[in-house]
């Protein structure tokens, strides 16, 4: 059970940018499309981008954790052979 929780989890840190990359688009098309923005552009840009830049920032650490998890779990078990 524990490892199927940790695979889910491992599936879901993956996802987040691509979740955030589309919100970020689709807050591009909103507010640059659809509604026009007034000044400043730059916030309304930064605005637009946060989704994507928390979920990515959210998800390098726990990539980075993971990837030398696996490398650890792999020198554990060609230690034990």
């Amino acid at each position: 059970m524990e490892k199927e929780m940790i695979g889910n989890f491992k599936k879901y840190v993956f996802i987040m940018p691509f979740v955030g990359l589309f919100v970020s688009l689709l807050l591009f098309v909103y507010f640059f499309g659809i509604t026009g923005v007034e000044e400043p552009i730059w916030a309304a840009a930064l605005y637009c981008a946060l989704p994507f830049l928390g979920y990515t920032i959210f998800c390098l650490p726990l990539c980075i954790y993971f990837s030398v998890s696996k490398k650890h779990s792999i020198h554990r078990n060609e230690e034990h052979t």
